[in-house]
């Protein structure tokens, strides 16, 4: 057979998705949906090993695994055999066809043959949620691989359902890949970069306490943070290593002792020597080929852009190679950012770029190509313009990424996932001629959780496939970025939505406000301002769009440490306050219960305003751990009792704190109504009296006029 038929018949494997059934399926036979290990069929088959998983000409093929009956009926004469295809795969696109295979195609010429002596007899009867195993062992020479490539093939489960099926029916079938590269075969390799971030959720209050146990849980040998840096280490020259200085920060802080809330109660940890060993592990794996700081905490940088504090974003970028380097001893190769959904907006990435990152991590998807003619497959960096000059992006393989990112709770699990990793960057190097072909291999997130199993014989193959060879983030970066155009991926309502929240970023932009006025008001506020600042940044992490929760009692926590620190400079006045006139002055008691001193400011509110005229008060300095008087000129305008706010102002003439209540009377006004009461009455006796001496008089005519008319 010449190799154009080949190649056509590999198109059509590709474009009926890899393996298909060798005999017609019957009528009957339920389509199903593959699980995340591949099965597929109403018997399902896991595979518990395959291996090797790259095999050689002399190898031996053995697979482990069981059949499951998944259906409610019962099955007879259940047998497993191996299929192969007949002709390696031509593209990439191939390898998702496969996987999302049904039991069987209805569609399509058959391509995969199954192999002669594979077949093994597995139960007799296999009863609904009955499971029986198998093993397979066959000889690599007698699969019959014709060229070099990658091939699909699959174990495919044979039965019969009593009074439906006449002869032996595919029941079930779990399709994967086996990459054949014998040892003349001639290929280029492809250059793998693996990211290995190191990032936790940084729940810790500005006085230092823990929220949870989280991250001491995650340092220890067997926790997520403990076994990705086990597995890094052993493959140093692999892996390009990338940190939040926030978790090496925490980390140094729990191995000298912490404290953790537990149930509402603060109480001492345990986890300080799992600390210690990390770090020191840390420490020994970056010495030679160096680490570089993602911005501390890992801010969201587009959320809190979006609220108008990109200053963070600047404080979080700068903040993180120091905090780094104090940690670990060494400096830092340079910032990245690792975008959330491996993509940003324009106004996020002039933030950044104006901040000093190096280099931010996207999706190849986010960078496509300005021409469809013109393909970016295998082109790791690219220049990333913005207002403040160019800067690299680095460019992750979205299908390695996702394979990165399947289910790996079980061994079936963890082959399906290795064969695919395999497979695909094997069909990269043979079908792509570029001579710079480079594949980014990283997570979708830097709180990502791999598994030894997985990821160990990965990085092994990296290193010793014919296929692959390693490549360093350093490397890459030191190297110009390709001239191809691209054209800036959108960043839709969905990657928005992703983000935190607005109301969160509001809160935090409140509680920033809070800290700035707090911290205006003391003379010296070293050591104060940068714990607060620091928690707020951890409250800015991204690790909060997956546990928003956590985030809101971070950022309660801070506000309430906060306020209390407050309320530590206080006004003590209190009570009614009597002016003799309309006029006075109001005298105030402000505490200064802080262990350094401050300058404040001091103003009268009267409830309401118009009815109190003061002007406030500047520069009341206050020594640590004392209290000042201090006298406030107000004139009262109204006879009644007035309700007055005592406001203390930061040196701005910001409200600092909250206000104390007095309550100010003047006794000008009751003087001046008992005048008018006076006056009044004296009023009405003169009134009374000129009554009276009227009545009088006119008596004394009427009496006279009368005695005048009897006189003869």
């Amino acid at each position: 057979m010449t190799r154009g038929v080949l190649a056509a018949l590999g198109a059509v494997l590709a474009l009926t998705a890899g393996l298909v059934a060798g005999a017609p399926a019957h009528a009957s036979a339920p389509a199903s949906v593959p699980a995340a290990d591949g099965s597929a069929g109403p018997v399902r088959i896991v595979l518990d090993a395959l291996s090797p998983a790259i095999p050689g000409d002399k190898a031996t093929l053995r697979i482990r695994g069981r059949v499951i009956n998944a259906s409610a009926v019962t099955v007879e004469d259940v047998s497993v055999r191996l299929r192969r295809s007949s002709f390696p795969l031509t593209e990439r696109a191939g390898i998702a066809d496969v996987v999302e295979g049904p039991l069987t195609f209805e569609t399509g010429e058959p391509t995969d043959v199954p192999l002669p002596g594979t077949r093994v007899v597995v139960a007799e009867q296999l009863a609904p949620g009955e499971l029986s195993r198998f093993s397979l062992r066959v000889a690599v020479r007698s699969i019959g691989f014709t060229e070099t490539g990658v091939y699909p093939v699959a174990v495919e489960a044979l039965g019969r359902e009593p009074g439906v099926d006449e002869f032996d029916t595919r029941k079930g079938i779990v399709r994967t890949f086996m990459p054949w590269f014998p040892a003349d075969a001639e290929v280029d390799p492809v250059r793998v970069a693996w990211l290995w971030p190191l990032a936790g959720w940084p729940a810790q209050s500005a006085s230092g306490v823990l929220l949870d146990d989280q991250t001491p849980r995650e340092l220890a040998p067997d926790g997520r943070l403990g076994q990705l840096l086990s597995i890094g280490s052993r493959h140093q020259a692999t892996v390009s290593w990338i940190a939040d200085p926030a978790l090496l920060q925490e980390a140094q802080q729990i191995s000298s002792g912490y404290q953790v809330l537990r149930n509402g109660t603060v109480s001492v940890g345990g986890g300080e020597d799992d600390a210690a060993a990390w770090l020191d592990l840390l420490g020994q794996s970056t010495r030679l080929t160096g680490l570089r700081t993602l911005p501390y905490a890992d801010v969201d940088a587009s959320a809190i852009t979006r609220g108008g504090m990109s200053n963070d974003v600047v404080r979080a970028v700068t903040r993180g190679p120091r905090i780094a380097s104090q940690v670990l001893g060494d400096p830092t190769a340079g910032e990245v950012y690792w975008a959330p959904f491996g993509r940003l907006d324009r106004s996020t990435v002039d933030v950044l770029a104006s901040s000093g990152v190096s280099a931010v991590i996207l999706s190849a998807d986010a960078m496509p190509s300005t021409s469809d003619s013109v393909p970016t497959e295998g082109q790791a960096t690219a220049a990333l313009p913005s207002d403040v000059g160019t800067i690299r992006a680095v460019l992750t393989d979205p299908a390695l990424t996702s394979v990165l990112d399947l289910p790996q709770s079980s061994a079936g699990e963890i082959i399906a996932a290795r064969q695919r990793f395999l497979a695909e960057t094997a069909l990269v190097a043979q079908t792509l001629e570029s001579t710079d072909r480079t594949l980014v291999a990283a997570p979708s997130s830097v709180r990502w959780r791999g598994k030894a199993s997985l990821l160990a014989p990965l990085l092994r193959a990296t290193r010793s496939a014919p296929w692959m060879t390693p490549v360093s983030l350093h490397e890459l970066l030191d190297e110009p970025a390709p001239s191809t155009s691209r054209r800036r991926g959108g960043y839709g309502e969905m990657a928005r939505e992703g983000e935190l929240s607005k109301q969160y970023v509001a809160s935090i932009a409140r509680t920033t406000e809070q800290l700035g006025v707090f911290t205006s008001v003391i003379d010296n506020p070293t050591g104060i301002t940068e714990p607060y600042s620091e928690a707020l940044l951890r409250a800015e992490s991204s690790g909060w769009r997956t546990q928003p929760e956590t985030g809101i009692a971070l950022l309660d926590s801070i506000r309430t440490q906060l306020t209390e620190q407050t309320e530590q400079v206080r006004v003590l006045s209190e009570g009614t306050i009597t002016f003799s006139g309309d006029s006075g002055k109001v005298p105030v008691t402000i505490a200064n219960d802080l262990d350094r001193s401050v300058t404040v400011g001091l103003a009268l509110r009267g409830r309401p305003l118009l009815r109190l005229d003061s002007q406030p008060l500047e520069g009341i300095e206050i020594e640590a751990g004392k209290m000042a008087s201090v006298e406030v000129d107000a004139r009262v305008i109204g006879g009644d009792p007035l309700s007055v706010a005592v406001q203390l102002l930061s040196p701005e003439g910001d409200d600092y704190g909250s206000p104390a209540t007095i309550t100010v009377a003047s006794t000008a006004y009751a003087r001046a109504a008992s005048y008018v009461v006076a006056a009044a009455f004296v009023a009405i006796v003169i009134f009374v009296i000129v009554g009276v001496i009227r009545r009088i008089r006119k008596a004394h005519r009427e009496s006279a006029g009368k005695n005048g008319r009897l006189t003869p």
